[in-house]
């Protein structure tokens, strides 16, 4: 069922926020980061002055997010006692922390806070066609350092519930990479293959990691979430009522709820009409729980401005 009527062109980056009591997600091709409160089942989008590809909660009560070139400053979110009307809050304007500005053919693409409060982020050749992208992670001192390369889409990552393993999609390839991962200083060594996605399933996009150690993949435009155990055996197989599912989360109090994020711009792009379930975030019960996330404990300092407006209803 969808959380709420919100519908995407490209939703992505679905995240519990478990101490405001929020699931958080974004719309690429909109410049928007939605917010859903669980409690009172209210929603409201915030509108971004530029595209941004992921939005991570910090524990100063700010956020990181990514654009093509770098990483910027999200100004405080919980410190509203409403989700509703339209309000201006102080935000970014400009990217803090560059990445890759020499190949104007590359982009940040999906990002997440690891368990040891670090940020770690994949890069993507726009064409999808060249191994020029990479794994990143950012450090104290506010440099974004490459962990991996030879990446051609850097996508989903996440990491096993005993934080000893990252796992790193690469849609390029069709492929998921797993790390051997080492929280005390966020280095990763031992790469190697943790499944392969054949191309008629769909397209490895966002993942999540299941209190079990099982990875959850959404495969865009295959309509179907895989379920894979930690030895990297296909163990389930989920159809979702959409086409283009993109990411999945586990949300919610008792983060019991799987949440997946869907897309319809190629659906529209090829004159053909959505369905009304198309870019929706859809919400299951699956007997599974995930993991709490941890907040990224290095915040970034710009100024800027962004606008807020009530998303309820909205489907352009």
């Amino acid at each position: 069922m969808p959380l709420t009527t919100a519908r995407c062109r490209l939703g992505e980056g679905p995240v519990w926020v478990a101490s405001l009591g929020q699931l958080w997600w974004i719309d690429i091709h909109r410049d928007t980061v939605h917010r859903y409160d669980w409690q009172s089942e209210e929603s409201e989008a915030h509108a971004l002055s530029d595209r941004s590809t992921f939005v991570v909660p910090c524990a100063d009560g700010s956020a990181i997010g990514g654009r093509q070139k770098g990483l910027y400053r999200v100004p405080e979110q919980g410190r509203r006692a409403s989700l509703t009307g339209p309000v201006s809050v102080t935000g970014p304007d400009s990217v803090t922390v560059p990445v890759e500005t020499g190949t104007p053919d590359t982009s940040l693409n999906d990002g997440k806070t690891g368990p040891d409060g670090r940020l770690y982020f994949g890069t993507r050749d726009l064409a999808q066609r060249r191994e020029m992208g990479g794994l990143y992670r950012l450090d104290d001192d506010l440099v974004a350092r490459r962990l991996a390369d030879r990446v051609t889409a850097g996508n989903g990552l996440d990491w096993s519930p005993d934080a000893s393993v990252l796992y790193f999609v690469d849609s390029g390839d069709y492929l998921v990479w797993a790390f051997d991962f080492d929280a005390r200083d966020g280095s990763v060594s031992r790469q190697r293959v943790f499944a392969g996605v054949a191309e008629p399933d769909g397209l490895p996009d966002g993942l999540t990691v299941d209190a079990a150690g099982g990875v959850w993949v959404a495969l865009f435009g295959g309509g179907r979430l895989h379920r894979y155990a930690p030895d990297g055996q296909l163990t389930e197989v989920i159809p979702v009522p959409v086409r283009y599912p993109t990411s999945c989360a586990f949300a919610g109090p008792g983060l019991d709820t799987l949440v997946v994020t869907s897309a319809y711009a190629r659906i529209e792009d090829a004159g053909e009409t959505p369905s009304e379930l198309d870019g929706a975030v859809l919400a299951a019960k699956t007997g599974v729980v995930g993991k709490p996330i941890t907040l990224c404990r290095t915040p970034l300092l710009t100024r800027g401005r962004w606008r807020w407006r009530s998303d309820r209803g909205c489907r352009r």
